[in-house]
C-alpha cells in the first residue's frame, strides 16, 4: 500500500470572488461544468497537496462554507479583480507560500501544485503560461510579495500582469488546453 505524500508547505488559494460579468454576474464557482460547479474543479486541483485551501469569496458565502475550507473575502468592496483575493490570501495564509488558482479554470493538471513548487527555484514568484503567454492567476507567490501587492493596490492599479512584470519570476509552461478558462456562457458547453 502506498502511502499518501506530505502536503506541499504552501496554502492554496482558490480565486471566486469576481462579479461573473461575462456570465451575466452569476457566481462562476457555482455554474455547471461536466456534471461538476466550477469549484469542485478548482478543488480538485489543489485540496490534496496543499496544507491549508482558502476560498476568495465575495457572495454565495454560505455555500463556500459548505465545502470545507476557510472563506476570505476582499478588504475592499466593488470587485476589485483579483489582486485583491491574492492580498488577502496573503494576509489569511499560515504559510510562507500561496499557490493561486482561478475557479474558471477547470482543466488545470492534478499535479499542478507540485509543478509549481518545482519551478520556484530561487524565484519568489513562478507564473503559469503558454506559447502564447502568461496566465497570471495561476502562481506560486512568496509572503514577501505582500507589500509590494498591497502598495500596487493602494495606487489605484488592478491589473495582475502590471504588477508582476516587474517581479523577477520563473515560469511554469502548461498546455492552452489546461489554461482554458470559462468566460463566456458558451464556454460551458
Amino acid at each position: 500500500m502506498s502511502k499518501e505524500p506530505d502536503p506541499l508547505p504552501l496554502t492554496a488559494l482558490v480565486l471566486a470572488g469576481g462579479a461573473g460579468r461575462r456570465m451575466g454576474g452569476r457566481d462562476k464557482g457555482w455554474l455547471m461544468y461536466r456534471e461538476q460547479p466550477l469549484i469542485r474543479h478548482a478543488l480538485a486541483t489543489v485540496q490534496a497537496r496543499a496544507q491549508e485551501v482558502l476560498i476568495s469569496a465575495n457572495r454565495s458565502l454560505d455555500a463556500y462554507q459548505s465545502l470545507g475550507h476557510r472563506i476570505i473575502r476582499d478588504a475592499r468592496e466593488g470587485f476589485c479583480g483579483p489582486l485583491q483575493g491574492m492580498l488577502a490570501g496573503l494576509d489569511a495564509m499560515h504559510t510562507e507560500w500561496l499557490a493561486c488558482v482561478p475557479v474558471d479554470c477547470p482543466a488545470l493538471p492534478t499535479d499542478l501544485l507540485d509543478r509549481l513548487w518545482q519551478s520556484r527555484g530561487d524565484r519568489q514568484l513562478v507564473i503559469a503560461g503558454d506559447d502564447s503567454g502568461t496566465t497570471p492567476v495561476v502562481a506560486l507567490l512568496h509572503g514577501s510579495l505582500r507589500d509590494s501587492l498591497a502598495d500596487y493596490l493602494d495606487s489605484g492599479a488592478r491589473s495582475v500582469r502590471g504588477w508582476m512584470q516587474n517581479i523577477p519570476h520563473n515560469l511554469l509552461r502548461l498546455t492552452p488546453e489546461e489554461l482554458h478558462n470559462i468566460n463566456r456562457p458558451e464556454d460551458l458547453e
